[in-house]
């Protein structure tokens, strides 16, 4: 058994607990190396190599069973095709192939962002076509992720035959028949020649999550989503404390500028004053030192008269 695009390689360690020997095939080299180290030893009949899936290290007719999920859309379109081809070469002639590819007006649907890792994807009528040359007997099934409530009636005896019904509500709260939805991704089980006889697999078949695990995990993102979001309103709030915060000191700021430039006026105001009582005590001064003269010299008119008076005495 090949896996093709084995990537961490617990898928192939699944496939060798039921297969003779499974190859895990990858072309990182980091992958190869974890699942190496991981699951190489676990099991004699697993073994990895490193590798590209257009280009496989296998001999012709050589591998019995193939499987390749999603591996075709990592590729750019002139390497699908030598991919299949190469399929084909390893396989043996009543080999089987195991495909899946997404089902891209599904999976990139128009404004949906696309996915990075993907190169080109393919639609159902491209896929088809990629295969017809080198696997011309196809079965086909769609696979999608469909999440819902089941209730059913156990059987009354043992041969009782039970029929099945699906319901789904709608918009107006009605309830009606649900239809199976378009298919999100498709596995194609494919043989080497028309004839050649394939599987029988059930019309239906659903995979049971026991242990609630995704639901779990629904919880745990959307509680976690509660959380982010009280954090943020909680970021917000303290925001909104800051910015008024803020606004009171820039008015404070304000107002002890307003009394600045009002102190500023007043300091002016007395500086004008000053000035002036300066220049008026200035004045002042001149005024007496220019009375000081005429003062002075009544003074010495006095005194000589003085004198004469005494003299004439």
């Amino acid at each position: 058994m090949l896996d093709v695009a084995c990537g961490e390689g617990y898928g192939s360690a699944l496939l060798a607990a039921n297969a003779l020997s499974v190859t895990g095939i990858d072309i990182s080299v980091e992958a190869i190396r974890h699942a190496t180290e991981s699951y190489g030893s676990a099991h004699s009949n697993l073994r990895f190599l490193r590798a590209s899936a257009a280009s496989l290290p296998l001999a012709d007719r050589s591998v019995d069973l193939i499987v390749s999920f999603e591996t075709i859309e990592h590729l750019p379109q002139p390497l699908q095709a030598p991919m299949i081809e190469e399929f084909a070469r390893v396989l043996a002639p009543d080999g089987i192939l195991i495909l899946s590819s997404p089902n891209r007006p599904e999976y990139s649907p128009p404004g949906t962002p696309p996915n990075p890792f993907h190169v080109y994807e393919l639609d159902r009528e491209e896929l088809e076509e990629l295969l017809k040359p080198f696997f011309p007997s196809q079965m086909w099934l769609s696979q999608r992720q469909w999440f819902g409530s089941t209730l059913w009636r156990e059987p009354r005896s043992a041969n009782e035959t039970m029929e099945t019904q699906a319901w789904q509500q709608q918009e107006d709260g009605g309830i009606a028949s649900a239809k199976l939805p378009t298919a999100k991704y498709f596995i194609v089980v494919a043989a080497r020649h028309a004839q050649a006889a394939l599987p029988a697999v059930p019309e239906l078949s659903l995979f049971s999550d026991a242990g609630e695990e995704e639901l779990k995990r629904f919880y745990h993102q959307a509680s976690e989503v509660l959380r982010l979001d009280g954090l943020a309103l909680k970021q917000g709030r303290l925001l909104e404390d800051q910015a008024e915060r803020i606004r009171l000191l820039e008015e404070k700021q304000l107002s002890l500028e307003d009394g600045l430039q009002k102190r500023d006026g007043e300091i002016k105001s007395l500086e004008y004053s000053l000035k002036d009582k300066e220049a008026r005590l200035r004045y002042r001064e001149s005024l007496i030192g220019w009375l000081r003269w005429p003062l002075s010299r009544l003074r010495r008119q006095l005194f000589n008269a003085g004198q004469s008076d005494s003299k004439h005495e």
